[in-house]
C-alpha cells in the first residue's frame, strides 16, 4: 500500500538562509557566535519566536552586554531582526538539486504528499521555485506550523486519521526526525553534511541525498 509522504521545506527542499539570518541577528543583538550544530539542535524547524527564545536561552551565559534579555519584548525584537535578515538574504534562495529531482518524481507519480514548514516565508518561496522549474504540485498541501504548536502536534495534524506506519517523512532536523520516530512514523533525515548532527533515534534512516528516496513510496514499517 502506498504511504502518505510528508516533506519539510526549509533545509530539506529549499536551501533557505535561516541559519545565516539567525547568525546575523545574534551578532546584531550582542550574542556570541551561533554554530551550525547549535542551530540545528536548538532552533531549526521551530517557529520564529520559539527560535528566538531558544537562541537567547542558549546564549544567555555569553551575552556581550550585562542586560537581562530573556523577556518577551527582546524575544520579539530578536525575531524581527532575524526576519529582516532573512528577507535580505532570501534573494539567493534556491531548491537543492536533489530536491528538484525528487519533486519531479513526485509530480510524475501518484504519490500523495503534504509539505510542512514553521516559516512564514517558505510557502511563497516554494511556489516561486516550482514555477521556475515548471513543476506542478498541489499548493493546498503546504501546512504551516502554528506559533504555539509543537512539532508532535503538527505531525499528528498532518497524518489525521491515518496510522503512523502508513506515513513516510523527510526532514533535515534531528529534532523533527526523533519526534517522528517516537510517533512510529518512518522517518528519513536528509544529512548532506557529515559534520552536522544526526537524529538519535535508532529507527531513523539517515540519507546523504534525496536521490535515495524512491517515488512512489510503497514500503511501510
Amino acid at each position: 500500500m502506498q504511504t502518505l509522504l510528508l516533506i519539510d521545506l526549509d533545509g530539506t527542499l529549499i536551501d533557505t538562509p535561516h541559519y545565516e539570518a539567525w547568525c546575523n541577528a545574534a551578532h546584531q543583538f550582542g550574542l556570541t557566535e551561533l554554530t551550525h550544530e547549535e542551530y540545528l539542535a536548538n532552533i531549526a524547524g521551530r517557529p520564529r519566536l520559539e527560535g528566538a527564545s531558544s537562541l537567547l536561552d542558549l546564549k544567555k551565559a555569553g551575552l556581550l552586554s550585562g542586560l537581562d534579555r530573556l523577556n518577551n519584548g527582546n524575544i520579539s525584537m530578536l525575531a524581527e531582526i532575524k526576519q529582516a535578515e532573512f528577507l535580505r538574504l532570501s534573494v539567493y534562495t534556491r531548491l537543492f538539486d536533489d530536491a528538484v529531482r525528487l519533486l519531479k518524481r513526485v509530480e510524475s507519480s501518484s504519490q500523495e504528499v503534504k509539505f510542512y514548514t514553521a516559516s512564514q516565508n517558505a510557502s511563497s518561496l516554494f511556489d516561486d521555485m516550482l514555477r521556475k522549474e515548471s513543476i506542478t504540485l498541489n499548493q493546498q498541501s503546504i501546512v504551516r506550523q502554528k506559533q504555539d504548536q509543537t512539532r508532535e502536534e503538527l505531525f499528528l495534524s498532518l497524518i489525521e486519521e491515518r496510522i503512523p506506519k502508513e506515513i513516510t517523512l523527510i526532514d533535515d532536523s534531528p529534532h523533527s526526525i526523533d519526534v517522528a520516530c517516537n510517533l512510529g512514523i518512518r522517518a528519513y533525515q536528509i544529512h548532506r553534511n557529515e559534520l552536522l548532527p544526526m537524529a538519535t533515534d535508532q529507527r531513523a534512516f539517515i540519507i546523504p541525498s534525496l536521490n535515495d528516496i524512491a517515488i512512489p513510496i510503497i514500503e511501510t514499517i
